[in-house]
């Protein structure tokens, strides 16, 4: 009789919500359960905590699937199929195409589905469904935080540089005092006619954090391991950044698809504007005589 070894795989999004029903420890329960009741030796757990469904691009999937080419496992246990993934045609090729091809068995125990006995009709299906879910949340996300926007609330996952959010409302921002200094210092050279190249130059030279270690370090001027250097691209982006006068500007951007993370760039006349929003680093009247200079050279 062939011995069965089993891969007991969990994963858990955001998307699937924080429920005990999906939670890592109940995924667990049901699938050691069930490989005791049915006398399955485990090889090991594979757990992707935090990880979306519409991405395959996962480290304890991508372990596992090294571990079938090494012959090390036979069965994957799940769950449910949506465990696997929300990707209908990804979850398809691996559920009717990998796995059988691999001689590897398949069990989902909610769905009572155990490839040992066959194809099953109703598995494309589910698979089908399970995208859905996961699109509908998508648009869901996409809707709140359109409305967000609307609404001038910020929605990044990062202050801009001279900014922090705000403890008791992380969708308003308030001005980061040490970080706001180099902003006021980048903006009056670039209004006495520094070029953004020049500016760069002396605040490297000056051993000025740039805003991605400062966000890292949480200091301003000193060394760093693996230095990162300003440069004229940097500098541009904060003196053309409307947020140093108060505007919140969002919508930039979107991505292609809720299963990819490519984004494309939105026309201007799409982007979302919101005046007065928090407290300015910058007087408007500084920041538009630089804007016109700039448009000029």
């Amino acid at each position: 009789m062939k011995k069965y070894v089993a891969a007991l795989y969990m994963r858990l999004s955001k998307d699937d919500g924080k429920i005990e029903s999906s939670s890592i420890s109940n995924q667990r329960k049901i699938l050691k359960r069930y490989a005791e009741e049915n006398c399955f030796d485990i090889y090991k757990e594979y757990i992707d905590d935090g990880y979306s469904g519409t991405s395959f691009d996962r480290p304890a999937w991508n372990k596992m699937i090294t571990d079938i080419e090494n012959g090390s496992i036979n069965t994957v246990m799940v769950k449910d199929l949506s465990r696997i993934g929300r990707d209908y045609i990804i979850s398809g090729q691996y559920t009717e195409i990998y796995f059988p091809s691999k001689g590897v068995r398949l069990i989902a125990v909610n769905d009572g589905y155990d490839s040992f006995g066959g194809f099953s009709d109703m598995i494309p299906f589910r698979n089908v469904l399970n995208e859905m879910y996961a699109r509908d949340i998508s648009r869901k996300i996409r809707s709140s935080l359109h409305s967000k926007m609307l609404e001038g609330s910020f929605i990044g996952n990062f202050a801009p540089y001279g900014y922090k959010k705000d403890e008791n409302n992380k969708n308003h921002l308030i001005i980061d005092n040490a970080s706001a200094e180099i902003v006021k210092r980048i903006f009056e050279y670039a209004y006495s006619g520094l070029r953004p190249t020049e500016i760069a130059e002396m605040l490297n030279k000056e051993n000025v954090l740039t805003p991605k270690e400062y966000r890292k370090y949480g200091f301003i001027k000193g060394y760093v391991k693996d230095k990162l250097m300003w440069r004229a691209s940097t500098v541009c982006k904060i003196i053309s950044n409307e947020v140093y006068i108060g505007s919140v500007v969002q919508g930039k951007s979107k991505k292609v698809s809720f299963k990819s993370d490519v984004m494309i760039r939105n026309p201007k006349n799409e982007w979302i504007k919101s005046e007065n929003r928090h407290e300015a680093i910058i007087n408007r009247e500084t920041f538009e005589k630089i804007s016109e200079v700039r448009k000029r050279k």
